[in-house]
């Protein structure tokens, strides 16, 4: 289970890997711009639940450098 949940307009979630759940995923979009990389962008609708399986390296590091 996450430590919080957020559930308002524009609240947001940056990751090396999210895992993700809806009732239905759009279909992925390449994001004009994203070059080399293949950027994608998608909708999830209906009691669509996201949760953080792998922060960001940078965050990771951050942690450490305070312990």
């Amino acid at each position: 289970m996450p430590s919080q949940e957020y559930s308002g307009v524009g609240d947001a979630l940056r990751a090396e890997k999210i895992a993700v759940e809806a009732r239905t995923i759009d279909r992925p979009r390449v994001v004009e711009g994203s070059g080399r990389d293949k950027i994608q962008k998608t909708t999830l609708r209906g009691s669509a639940y996201c949760v953080i399986e792998i922060p960001l390296k940078w965050i990771l590091e951050k942690k450490e450098d305070k312990r």
